[in-house]
């Protein structure tokens, strides 16, 4: 069955162990409402390469790339694992996209792929592999690793983006409401996916807000990645909307064509 590509919030990595949060409800709740997928691939931007990678086969560690939070993050696992097969399957369809992949085995999950995992898929099931979000990477480039992907959401494989339409380390608190500068881009930003505009959506950047919302952009690419694996004519559907540490979105959608 054909998987709609989505774009999940991971936040700040606590977002795993608060449930008082609203996002943290949504992804808890977001299996129920979904068909089990065959497998699941995840982009975050918290893997970031000089050339484009996979995981190679094999089990995936649980990598905890963050300081400061409590032990409790620091003791959980997601035992996922990439089964060579999957793995085949991913290098396949970039390479006859026309895009160079490696296989790397010296990654794992790291808290952006993780976290959203963790609450939303917690008993695992079917294997995952992360895809890297190369340096040189815009907006172009991403949608069109989208694109790439696109077969395997036709084939029963989810493909997720995980990233915050917003995320300003400067603005963040611990109260408050979001600030008008953070509802405004990111309800500028749904307003173009629910309306499909691609060349609006790649040349965000010249939104008013957007250095101030993305001070730097691998938080974004990977919502148009998502886009890019709905395949043609895509559009999105918002299925979440919240702010957590004040300024950071927690927005996420799903992706299908028309």
């Amino acid at each position: 069955m054909k998987q709609s590509p989505l774009f999940l919030p991971h936040g700040a990595p606590d977002l795993a162990i608060r449930p008082e949060l609203e996002a943290h409800q949504f992804l808890k709740n977001l299996a129920k409402s979904e068909a089990k997928p065959k497998a699941l691939l995840v982009i975050s931007p918290h893997w970031q390469t000089e050339r484009l990678s996979i995981n190679a086969a094999g089990p995936l560690k649980t990598i905890h790339d963050f300081r400061g939070f409590s032990r409790q993050l620091y003791e959980m696992q997601y035992e996922a694992t990439a089964e060579s097969w999957f793995v085949s399957r991913v290098h396949e369809a970039i390479t006859r996209y026309g895009l160079n992949v490696r296989e790397d085995d010296t990654w794992g999950l790291d808290h952006g792929a993780w976290v959203p995992l963790s609450l939303a898929f917690p008993d695992v099931g079917v294997p995952v592999v992360q895809v890297s979000l190369p340096y040189s990477y815009g907006s172009e480039e991403s949608f069109n690793l989208g694109r790439a992907l696109a077969p395997l959401a036709e084939e029963g494989i989810l493909v997720i983006g995980s990233g915050a339409l917003t995320h300003n380390f400067s603005e963040v608190s611990g109260s408050g409401d979001a600030p008008n500068w953070a509802l405004e881009f990111d309800h500028w930003i749904t307003e173009l996916v629910e309306q499909g505009e691609t060349c609006a959506l790649l040349s965000s950047g010249n939104h008013k807000y957007y250095q101030k919302a993305l001070p730097t952009d691998e938080h974004f690419l990977p919502l148009l990645v998502a886009y890019g694996a709905a395949g043609e004519h895509a559009y999105g559907e918002k299925l979440h909307e919240s702010f957590t540490y004040r300024s950071i979105s927690m927005s996420a959608f799903r992706f299908r064509n028309r």
